[in-house]
């Protein structure tokens, strides 16, 4: 059984990348707009659920959210471990 994420939120992207297996992700949404794509995510670890938005630019995550409703929204500007999380995301869409 993986570690669950605290009320807190915090280290939750951590904690996630330590046990993928048990990370879950639904394609809500996918919109193409230049060379500026945007994807919508339902995600689904553990004791939690949510969303993760993004927009991918040539290949590279630009922006990413992660709204895991506990209280604040992990972005990329205050969890460096988000760009992995989101690219690993990117990865197995195939």
């Amino acid at each position: 059984m993986a570690k669950t994420i605290p009320a807190s939120g915090a280290g939750a992207v951590r904690i996630i990348l330590k046990n993928k297996q048990d990370f879950h992700f639904d394609l809500r949404s996918k919109e193409q707009e230049g060379n500026r794509t945007s994807y919508i995510f339902d995600v689904f670890y553990e004791n939690v659920s949510g969303t993760l938005n993004m927009a991918v630019e040539e290949g590279v995550v630009k922006i990413a959210a992660l709204n895991l409703g506990l209280g604040k929204v992990i972005t990329l500007s205050n969890d460096d471990n988000l760009r992995k999380l989101a690219n690993y995301v990117l990865g197995q869409l195939g």
